[in-house]
C-alpha cells in the first residue's frame, strides 16, 4: 500500500498526465474551508503543542474512513498538514490510517521551513487520537 498524495487519485493531473503535488498554499486554502465545518460526532482529543491546537473527527463507513474534519489553530503550515492528512485518509481503513507518520507528511509537502515541520507531528498525533476513538468499543 502506498501512502502518497502524489497518486493519481489524490492529485489532479499536470502536464503529460503526471500527478501534480499539492502546494502548501493550496492545502491551506482547502484546509481553511474544512476547518470551518462542524466536527463529526466521532472526535479525538484536542492536542496542544507550542501554542497550537489540533483535533480531528471522523465519519466511518464500516471499517473505512468515509470523511475527515478537523479544528486547528490558524497556522498555515498546520492547516496544510491537516488537510493533506485528511485527503490521504479518506477511503482507507482505520489500520491504514494509523500508518501515516509525520515524516510522510513532511516528504509530501516539500518547501516547508525546517522550524515549522514539527506541525506534522501534531497533525498526526491528533489524527491518531480520532482513530483510537473510532476503534474503541464505545464508538461502534
Amino acid at each position: 500500500m502506498e501512502l502518497s498524495a502524489s497518486t493519481p487519485e489524490a492529485a489532479p493531473a499536470a502536464c503529460c498526465g503526471a500527478p501534480q503535488r499539492p502546494s502548501a498554499s493550496e492545502l491551506c486554502d482547502r484546509g481553511l474551508r474544512r476547518n470551518r465545518l462542524e466536527p463529526f460526532e466521532l472526535a479525538g482529543s484536542t492536542l496542544h503543542s507550542e501554542g497550537l491546537a489540533a483535533q480531528f473527527s471522523l465519519q466511518c463507513r464500516g471499517p473505512a474512513i468515509a470523511s475527515v474534519r478537523f479544528k486547528v489553530s490558524t497556522c498555515a503550515t498546520l492547516l496544510a498538514y491537516c488537510e493533506l492528512l485528511a485527503e490521504l485518509a479518506v477511503e482507507r481503513s482505520l489500520a491504514e490510517g494509523g500508518k501515516f507518520t509525520a515524516p510522510l507528511l513532511v516528504s509530501e509537502l516539500p518547501g516547508v521551513p525546517v522550524y515549522k515541520r514539527n506541525r506534522a507531528a501534531l497533525a498526526v498525533a491528533a489524527f491518531r487520537s480520532a482513530l483510537t476513538r473510532a476503534g474503541s468499543p464505545r464508538s461502534t
